[in-house]
């Protein structure tokens, strides 16, 4: 067998994965050693970001559709409220999507396969990943087909998507640094019936070494409980829900009846990153390259971007239109990101566990008064939000970023949202997987001859409306876009657009 790329691993990244690559027309085979999608609820947060990748896709509405809009935080700890968080629309003004989706991770995935299939592309279920070899021209993968059987496939590239524990990185070398925080705990699909844990709206119970989160879900009294194990309990194979029910009751000290329990499972959070994302014509993307603590709902979310970011360059680069060079900038990047994500994940995980004397009072004392703020302060809401959203993921150090600003706007920074006069936003017009120049300003003068003898053409916008709040005073200028809508250039030199276009184009 044949084809450009192969995807290993059929989980959120690597079908994001594929779903990208069918933008820009590049063949794939995806391989999948499960017999089918996860039928788990595992990671149930969907941010405004990937919201808006997906709406590139067509499958925003469908999600939302599908899933639950969280409007609400509740704090409570020994049983009394201690904060309340309206945070329906936290984002407004900031994305299409303001706010945080909650869907269970086997609908997120049954969205995305029932899209390759719409389109013509199948999972190869039942086939595992056994090695790969590799030169200067490309890859050999074998795996193991649904009847035993070793097949081989020659393609250009390889990408694993393969979980945690990924073969592909392991036969790739690469190694996967970080720690395991020494706490086991736990995770319940549940029905339930409250007087006080009820509505689309999150409740965190804050107890004396820990939390028990309840996080709502589509349906009527449907949640998801993650908390940390009793001390005392020994997280065997053989635990049940009920096993620790009584103690969760203890701990959160306010009144629910578990009906019905679809799913319980305990785990160790791990906190790791590999040291390279890239060996050769290999990739690893999404939990093959990272893995976080649970906190902020940032794992799936992140894996999805990794896809939308290798994509591009991947696909640039097999049609012969980008030099090869550019994949450079999937591992600087997406790495760069990561590392940032673990610390900050990390810290938000310690103060929420009372890992320690110091952040325990914090937790207990200063995390309440500071939850108040976030609905009273436009400048708190501005902070917050870009940072959980993942809408303010930037990338001011790439190779493919020129050191620029216009008003509050810099090179790097995601292409900011924004609604004209009419009622479209921005990103209604930036929609197509290309590099694109925007102009800001009295279209007689957006003049750019320079663009003529590039090889990897631009589509080109022009604005006459232009957004104070973001671009002060500022008028007559270009914004390079790439088809990630990232920021590589913004300004009023359009030959600086036509040098970049050109550094990357394939010699």
């Amino acid at each position: 067998m044949k084809t450009q790329v192969v995807i290993v691993g059929a989980g959120p990244s690597g079908l994001s994965m594929a779903a990208q690559l069918l933008r820009y027309g590049i063949d794939f085979i995806i391989l999948e050693k499960n017999e089918k999608t996860t039928h788990l609820s595992k990671a149930v947060v969907v941010q405004a970001r990937t919201l808006e990748i997906f709406n590139e896709l067509g499958l925003a509405e469908k999600a939302i559709a599908e899933g639950r809009i969280t409007t609400a935080m509740n704090l409570f700890y020994k049983g009394k409220q201690q904060a309340f968080v309206n945070i329906a629309g936290l984002g407004k003004g900031l994305s299409q999507f303001p706010y945080a989706l909650s869907l269970e991770q086997s609908k997120t995935e049954k969205l995305l396969v029932d899209h390759l299939a719409a389109n013509g592309k199948e999972i190869n279920w039942k086939c595992e990943f056994s090695r790969f070899e590799q030169n200067e021209k490309g890859v050999y993968v074998y795996y193991k087909d649904n009847t035993g059987q070793e097949q081989k496939i020659e393609a250009l590239y390889l990408i694993g998507c393969d979980g945690a524990a990924s073969p592909v990185r392991h036969q790739m070398g690469l190694l996967f640094e970080g720690d395991t925080v020494p706490k086991i705990f736990y995770v319940a699909d549940v029905k339930l019936k409250s007087d006080v844990i009820c509505k689309n709206e999150l409740f965190i119970f804050l107890i004396k070494k820990g939390f028990v989160l309840f996080f709502p879900m589509e349906g009527k009294d449907h949640y998801r409980v993650v908390g940390i194990l009793p001390e005392a309990t020994d997280a065997n194979d053989s635990l049940r829900f009920e096993d620790i029910e009584n103690s969760i009751k203890q701990q959160i000290v306010s009144q629910v009846d578990f009906e019905e329990v679809n799913w319980f499972s305990t785990y160790k959070v791990h906190s790791r990153k590999a040291n390279s994302f890239e060996n050769g014509r290999c990739f690893i993307a999404g939990d093959a390259a990272h893995i976080h603590t649970p906190a902020g709902g940032q794992g799936m979310n992140t894996g999805i971007q990794d896809a939308y970011n290798l994509a591009w360059k991947m696909a640039l680069t097999i049609r012969q239109e980008a030099d090869p060079e550019i994949l450079h900038s999937y591992n600087s990047e997406r790495s760069e990101n990561a590392k940032h994500l673990l610390q900050t994940t990390d810290k938000m995980f310690d103060i929420m566990a009372g890992t320690t004397g110091f952040l325990n009072f914090i937790r207990l004392h200063v995390f309440p008064l500071m939850a108040g703020l976030i609905t009273k302060s436009a400048v708190v809401k501005k902070r917050i939000f870009p940072l959980i959203s993942q809408t303010g993921i930037s990338y001011p150090n790439s190779t493919l970023t020129i050191t620029s600003a216009v008003g509050k706007v810099k090179a790097g920074d995601r292409m900011p949202y924004f609604t004209f006069a009419n009622g479209r936003h921005i990103f209604d017009y930036i929609k197509e997987p290309a590099f694109k120049i925007l102009w800001f300003g009295d279209s007689a003068k957006n003049k750019t001859p320079e663009l003529n003898n590039v090889k990897i053409k631009p589509l080109i916008y022009s604005f006459t409306e232009i957004p104070v709040a973001l671009f002060k005073d500022e008028t007559n200028f270009y914004v390079l876009l790439r088809p990630d809508n990232h920021i590589s250039y913004i300004g009023k030199d359009a030959s600086v657009c036509a040098e970049m276009l050109r550094k990357i184009s394939f010699h």
